[in-house]
């Protein structure tokens, strides 16, 4: 009997962010799916169900408070926990997105031990 993998989305315009992310949650034993662009994300959660959604607000085209909107409403009801990885922290935007749905909200640059503290304790 194989265990699966809990499966991390990340969700982030920026290359290096991605590939920051893939390395320390893969390191910790996770699958990491990545998506540089929040429109296929969002394809993507219609179809599959990842265990925990990591989301930068800052995203072209659909930005993260779109993006948690979009599955909140209509047909994509996100059952899936999301935390806001951004740069852009403010009480405001704090506040909005937890209002949206948002289970936490991790300021950029990511502290590594903090992040991988908070996805445990939520995915586990």
């Amino acid at each position: 009997m194989s265990l699966r993998r809990k499966e991390i989305m990340v969700v982030d315009d920026s290359e290096t962010n991605l590939i920051l992310l893939q390395a320390v949650l893969e390191d910790a034993g996770y699958h990491v799916v990545l998506m540089d662009d929040s429109i296929k994300a969002v394809e993507y959660i219609r179809y599959n169900q990842p265990d925990l959604i990591l989301l930068d607000l800052l995203m072209p085209d659909l930005d993260g408070f779109d993006f948690l909107k979009r599955l909140s409403n209509g047909s994509d009801k996100l059952t899936t926990p999301v935390v806001v990885v951004t740069a852009y922290s403010n009480e405001e935007y704090y506040r909005k997105a937890k209002g949206l749905g948002a289970w936490e909200v991790i300021d950029k640059p990511v502290n590594i031990p903090s992040l991988l503290n908070t996805v445990n304790k939520i995915i586990n």
